[in-house]
């Protein structure tokens, strides 16, 4: 018994990190890594936003007046207005695309592991409908072994047809019960063929461990997530106060132009150039207005981290409850099977002796094979709540 005991040391389950693709289909790894691009490219504009871009203008013109003159005017050139001060909002543009891209890179994390919690319960659920379809014709073996004998206790008079109608109804409800897993195994193939070219009759699993819950709220990809996003929004109210500060920006501009109609004789070639610095002082009647809605946005931000912790310690608690009771119905069921192996060596004796049949052996042994697959069907809800534990946890490499 003791190797059910202690199954969770036993049991084949990969271990993974939540941000890996590697048993994910090629065309999921495909759309992941397009996002990933995006992201990237996301960084790299909101990083550079303030810069200014460069100008270019080019212009030809031909003039004509009343009495004959004429002239072409050919002209080239490059400005910039570049702010160079902002009370502070440079640094905090730069701030939020560091904090944008440490969520985007989280919102990835967590896009990957929920694909891959999705494969790895669809996988667990497959294994535990294999078990459970195991139990349901070992069910009705001891169904058919039940009909025979009603029907033997009824054809001697021994037994009413109640009995008889009992035994068959019951036989029913099992098949009834065996066409369900047989789809629900089709079920989880399905979900299993739309991520992963992974075949969950022959592929090997390791065990899930269990996550300290200190290190699930500091790791949980979801509370990460709420986190960066509260500092981002932290970088955004900083951007819309500096907004309407006042900003200094250095303005240039150099260029060419050929007006043919005046020769000049200083020896001017037409090049041009020219610098200077503006002050700007915004004056917006609704910049009150706007400063507030990004501190609302970002106090609001603050508050959904704290209720996103506290759904995190709940949803953690509750797994650790429902891990301790399949734990306990595993050590009872355990206990079960030392009484069954009791009954059974008993019962055949009794078959040796020639005064018990051995139908009831026959029944016995079912019955305690039945309850061996109700402890690996457990061990398999335990590692459900162990991956889902598990696949809310950010890659433990970037811990």
């Amino acid at each position: 018994m003791k190797r059910y005991v202690l199954f969770y040391l036993n049991i084949f389950l990969i271990t993974l990190y939540a941000g890996e693709t590697e048993f994910l289909s090629p065309q999921k790894q495909n759309l992941l890594r397009e996002e990933q691009n995006r992201y990237e490219s996301e960084y790299e504009k909101l990083k550079y936003n303030w810069i200014a871009p460069i100008n270019l203008n080019a212009s030809y013109g031909y003039d004509k007046s009343a009495i004959g003159e004429h002239a072409n005017n050919k002209k080239i050139s490059a400005s910039v207005s570049q702010d160079v001060f902002r009370s502070g909002g440079i640094t905090y543009q730069i701030a939020y695309a560091d904090a944008k891209k440490t969520s985007n890179k989280i919102a990835l994390d967590m896009e990957i592991a929920s694909i891959n919690e999705k494969l790895f319960s669809a996988i667990l659920n497959y294994k535990k409908a294999l078990r459970q379809k195991d139990q349901s014709e070992l069910n009705l073996k001891n169904r058919e072994i039940e009909i025979f004998i009603k029907q033997q206790l009824y054809d001697v008079g021994k037994a009413d047809i109640t009995e008889l109608n009992n035994a068959l109804m019951g036989q029913s409800s099992e098949l009834k019960n065996l066409a369900a897993y047989n789809y629900a195994l089709a079920q989880q193939r399905y979900e299993i063929s739309k991520i992963s070219d992974i075949n969950p009759d022959t592929f090997l699993l390791r065990e899930f461990a269990l996550t300290k819950e200190s290190d699930y709220l500091q790791n949980n990809l979801e509370l990460n997530y709420a986190r960066s996003q509260s500092v981002g929004n932290e970088y955004l109210y900083g951007i819309a106060k500096s907004s309407y500060l006042p900003s200094v920006a250095l303005n240039a501009n150099i260029g060419y132009q050929d007006y043919d109609a005046k020769k000049l004789s200083n020896g001017y070639d037409g090049g041009f150039y020219g610098a200077g610095i503006s002050v700007n002082v915004p004056l917006a009647y609704n910049s009150s207005a706007t400063i507030e809605e990004a501190k609302s946005a970002h106090l609001k931000q603050l508050a959904d981290v704290v209720d996103k912790e506290r759904s995190a310690k709940a949803s953690y608690a509750q797994s650790l409850e429902l891990i301790q009771n399949y734990r306990s119905q595993i050590e009872i069921t355990s206990k079960n099977l030392a009484l069954y192996d009791e009954l059974i060596a008993t019962i055949k004796a009794g078959v040796d002796a020639g005064v018990k049949t051995g139908y009831d052996l026959q029944t016995l042994k079912n019955s305690k094979a039945i309850e061996e697959q109700t402890i690996k069907i457990n061990e398999i809800n335990i590692q459900l709540e162990l991956a889902k534990i598990h696949f809310a946890l950010k890659n433990s490499k970037d811990i």
